[in-house]
């Protein structure tokens, strides 16, 4: 690594582009102002001064350390093209009180604006607002990159908002409030960081959109590891998300994907709530049980909330309480091919309709199913695989010969064509949305459903003897979840 700073250094050093070394102690905005657009600015290991970057410019800073203050990040980006690598930054977490006082006391050349002011804190006066985080790194500017960074013990790591192609790459945010905030922005991409210990999320994202998180730790965050509000277009790709309170969160998040990312000892893994036509695939969601709400209590993913149209097949859930859960008002949702192992409950249905749940393999969970006061199809020609069903397949054709009946709920509910052995075909996304648009017709109007005949050639219709019943008054069997953030 050591040997690769070099190499960088001296390639820019051997750029047509001026490159100028600062060195510990002296004054970092002055040689930014003096800087022309391209110029690369190599900041010498020690402590340095926040500064504001208004110019597309790369700062380097490997062994440079810089302290922020309340309302003074230690880094301000206010221009596009600009890149940041290196830094370790001290935040500061302050009371709204402390920074109210700061913002009063400069506003218009408030009365008791105190005497010698930095360079930095002048600048920053002219973007004053009250509603920004203590923030180690502010973003408002578009193409920019910040590569290296470590923060610890701000209020946000890095705030960002109204911006586009924003990069974020082997970085750190360690005991904040919450480790990265944005807001408003599209074309961004977080790889190869760590999101640990922070007091609200690692990563919080609100209405934004093209968003790809790769290769990240979010560990031992006391709420979420990563939030996503009212977005769209979401990437989450090979993450270990563990220790949270949620590892995961979709709220009102639309046409995205989580793939290939592991979940452990939150009380949620993965949580879709309001969210629809999501693709939640390959993940594995392991040991998903905490203690300090309800002892044993965790759930693999859980779908909740009206959700809707988001398919979930090839993940493993095992060890959890939950194994997969759907909640609340939920319809069109599919679970296809997951393996549901070891879990207390292998998947929790309740008080919604039309889901499906098919082609899963369910093994040696305390009770493999849970169906209450819901409307869902566990079969199309094909259903699910139990290691406790005990029916025989005379005819050989891989199809037990009597129905699994669902163990537990108030549904009576029953897999009409069970699978004898574990699943272990192919599934294609746009076979299992066309399987919810065939089959997940119950009207509660008409009080109808779909079955299949025994061949699984022909479709009727089962007249029911009314629509699922919602209580006002429910059982919460489960911690209830309100974001916080």
């Amino acid at each position: 690594m050591y040997a690769l700073r070099i190499a960088i250094i001296l390639s820019l050093l051997s750029s047509p582009a001026m490159a100028v070394q600062i060195p510990a102690g002296q004054d970092v905005q002055s040689a930014i102002n003096s800087a022309t657009p391209g110029d690369t600015l190599i900041l010498e290991a020690g402590e340095h001064r926040p500064f504001v970057v208004d110019r597309p410019l790369t700062l380097l800073g490997y062994g440079a350390f810089i302290r922020s203050d309340v309302q003074s990040p230690a880094i301000a980006v206010r221009s596009d093209g600009v890149r940041i690598e290196g830094f370790s930054i001290a935040g500061v977490k302050r009371p709204s009180e402390e920074k109210f006082k700061y913002y009063m006391e400069r506003y218009q050349g408030g009365a008791s604006r105190a005497s010698g002011t930095s360079t930095h804190a002048a600048s920053a006066d002219r973007y004053l607002r009250l509603d920004l985080p203590n923030a180690a790194v502010l973003v408002f500017g578009s193409n920019v990159t910040l590569k290296n960074i470590i923060v610890r013990d701000a209020e946000v790591g890095v705030f960002a908002e109204d911006l586009h192609d924003l990069l974020m790459d082997n970085s750190t945010f360690q005991s904040c409030k919450t480790g990265v905030l944005i807001l408003r922005s599209s074309n961004v991409s977080i790889s190869s960081s760590e999101l640990t210990g922070c007091e609200k999320a690692g990563l919080n994202a609100s209405n934004s959109r093209s968003f790809v998180v790769r290769e990240c730790r979010a560990i031992n965050n006391t709420h979420a590891g990563l939030f996503f509000r009212n977005c769209e277009d979401i990437n989450v790709i090979d993450n270990i998300l563990s220790r949270n309170s949620e590892g995961l969160v979709f709220w009102g998040t639309n046409h995205s994907h989580a793939t290939g990312n592991q979940a452990d000892l939150n009380y949620y893994g993965i949580l879709l709530a309001d969210s629809h036509n999501n693709t939640i695939s390959g993940n594995i969601l392991v040991n998903n049980r905490r203690s300090e709400i309800v002892s044993g209590f965790g759930v693999g993913m859980s779908i909740q909330a009206n959700s809707s149209y988001n398919l979930v097949f090839r993940n493993t859930a095992s060890n959890n309480y939950n194994g997969l859960e759907i909640t609340e008002n939920c319809q069109r949702n599919a679970l296809c091919a997951n393996n549901i192992s070891r879990n207390t409950h292998g998947v929790r249905l309740d008080k919604n309709w039309n889901n499906l749940i098919y082609r899963n393999n369910f093994v040696d969970n305390v009770i493999s199913a849970y169906d209450n006061q819901t409307k869902s199809i566990w079969n199309t020609t094909a259903g699910n695989h139990y290691s406790d069903y005990r029916g025989s397949d005379d005819d050989g054709d891989g199809i037990g010969d009597t129905p699994y009946t669902i163990p537990k709920g108030s549904s009576m509910a029953a897999d009409y064509r069970p699978l004898v052995m574990p699943f272990t075909g192919d599934v294609d996304p746009e076979e299992i949305l066309e399987d919810v648009r065939r089959y997940a017709r119950y009207d509660p109007e008409e009080g109808k459903t779909i079955s299949v005949n025994e061949t699984g050639a022909a479709i009727r219709y089962t007249a029911r003897r009314g629509p699922p019943v919602f209580e006002e008054k429910r059982e919460v069997e489960r911690p209830p979840f309100t974001p916080v953030l």
